[in-house]
């Protein structure tokens, strides 16, 4: 089979095939599920990235308009812009470009993050890179042998 017929197929297809399954109550569940649920958004370079609806308590998926990254409920279409703050500055980080790794930066610090990264693993990545510069400055600094 090409490739292009694998894309004509349709997501109940693609579920029916993945479940390999003939019982025909476990097959018409997943009819319900795909006709139910809507389609996940196109991948992106970070992967389908998700979190809890803050209404609906069910699936919202990230996606980016024009204004930078939002949450898209999967059920009730409740849009949330995507919020990173910097720990240590307490602000809104700046969200990366359309098509960019999930890399969020703090316009007064050097911190970085990705979406949902807790303040611990920020810090932790910032005491690494502070502590990485001091061995490449003390290495600078060393006189050489030889």
């Amino acid at each position: 089979m090409n490739d292009f017929v694998d894309e004509a197929r349709s997501r109940v297809a693609h579920l029916l095939r993945m479940a390999n399954t003939t019982d025909d109550r476990i097959r018409a569940r997943i009819i319900e599920y795909a006709d139910t649920t809507p389609e996940p958004p196109v991948m992106s370079r970070a992967g389908i990235v998700t979190t809890g609806c803050p209404r609906c308590h069910r699936t919202a998926w990230r996606q980016h308009d024009a204004e930078g990254p939002v949450w898209v409920c999967a059920s009730c279409g409740h849009v949330e812009g995507v919020i990173v703050k910097c720990p240590h500055c307490e602000i809104p980080m700046i969200a990366p470009p359309l098509g960019a790794p999930d890399r969020w930066h703090c316009p007064r610090c050097p911190r970085v993050a990705a979406t949902g990264e807790s303040a611990l693993n920020i810090e932790a990545r910032e005491r690494q890179r502070v502590a990485a510069l001091a061995a490449l400055d003390e290495a600078i600094a060393a006189p050489a042998d030889g």
